[in-house]
């Protein structure tokens, strides 16, 4: 299934066969994810979600518009049901499936939101997509593509300032008359405390990497939250909380966060942890089959316009074979 027939069917631009080869790629396992994914970037993606009842979405409504594609293939298929009624009806429950799996999805993500977060601010991005926003104490934030952050509307004095990042943020924290603290906390259970600095953090899932520009920042590791680790500029800390991976390392800070200008930089980066960075920026995944490949480390940098760019840039600069398939990279 290829992105560009997708975005016909959804502009309804499609044939009746292309309209009944997507239905059935959306019943697939690979299918549901994307809806899931389509769904997540309507309600959530470059938007603010503000507690409202307003943003309540119309199930009711939903539901009639995608009928209303569907009416053509539909009405086919009733015509044939006399002749081929034991092939056709499952397919076409296939399709109502798809039908509710739509509306659960868009009104349970917003349910969902509303239950943990009721009072808070959430920004997400896209794939591949960058975007700054200022807090309430005038501190901001640049989220790399596939990022989220949580926090309160507003900071009273002498309140701690918490944010939850899920993702990768580049902070630049101003420091306050009060001194309130500035804490971000991490999903694999860090936490960061800001002593008035500038710095970019990675957290996905289990894994963790936090790179200081300026100032200081002080960390604390789940279970072992009593040893605090002071970092100084230059300092990058790696976590992988599952694997039990600790780290660190002193590198250059700025080549660590030239996403935000549109440059990737590599200083004996893996192929491995390249592999990693596309499929969490961009969601895609890639595959390394030979093990001495994944292994192997590249130096340099390359522009970071899109996820085009970035292979193309691989390819040129590194001799890599890069074969693309639909939600697939394979490097050879």
């Amino acid at each position: 299934m290829t992105e560009q027939l997708l975005q016909r069917y959804f502009a309804n631009q499609v044939t009746p066969d292309e309209a009944r080869r997507v239905l059935d790629w959306l019943t697939t396992e690979a299918g549901q994810a994307y809806l899931k994914a389509r769904i997540d970037a309507q309600f959530n993606g470059a938007e603010w979600l503000v507690p409202d009842t307003a943003l309540v979405p119309d199930a009711e409504q939903m539901l009639s518009a995608i009928r209303e594609r569907m009416e053509p293939e539909l009405a086919t298929l009733s015509a044939e049901i006399p002749v081929r009624r034991l092939t056709v009806w499952p397919q076409v429950m296939r399709w109502a499936a798809v039908l509710a799996g739509l509306v659960l999805l868009a009104t349970g993500a917003f349910t969902a939101y509303k239950q943990w977060y009721p009072d808070d601010m959430v920004r997400q991005t896209a794939f591949g997509k960058i975007s700054t926003l200022t807090l309430p104490d005038g501190s901001t934030v640049t989220l790399n593509g596939n990022s989220r952050l949580r926090y309160a509307p507003r900071w009273a004095s002498h309140q701690t300032r918490e944010v939850w990042l899920d993702g990768e943020g580049y902070f630049r924290v101003t420091h306050q008359q009060n001194h309130e603290r500035f804490v971000v906390h991490l999903p694999n259970k860090l936490n960061i405390e800001v002593l008035g600095t500038q710095f970019n953090v990675m957290a996905r899932q289990a894994r963790a990497k936090v790179v200081l520009n300026t100032g200081k920042i002080r960390l604390d590791v789940g279970e072992q939250a009593k040893e605090k680790l002071v970092m100084r500029p230059g300092d990058l800390f790696y976590a992988d909380v599952k694997a039990k991976v600790y780290y660190r390392k002193h590198v250059d800070a700025a080549a660590q966060a030239a996403w935000q200008s549109g440059k990737l930089t590599f200083d004996g980066t893996t192929l491995q942890e390249v592999a990693q960075m596309l499929k969490d920026t961009y969601g895609v995944n890639v595959i390394i089959t030979d093990p001495a490949l994944q292994r192997q480390t590249i130096s340099g940098t390359i522009p970071n316009q899109s996820m085009q760019t970035i292979l193309n840039g691989l390819t040129t600069l590194f001799d890599l074979h890069i074969t693309q398939q639909p939600n697939q990279i394979i490097i050879q």
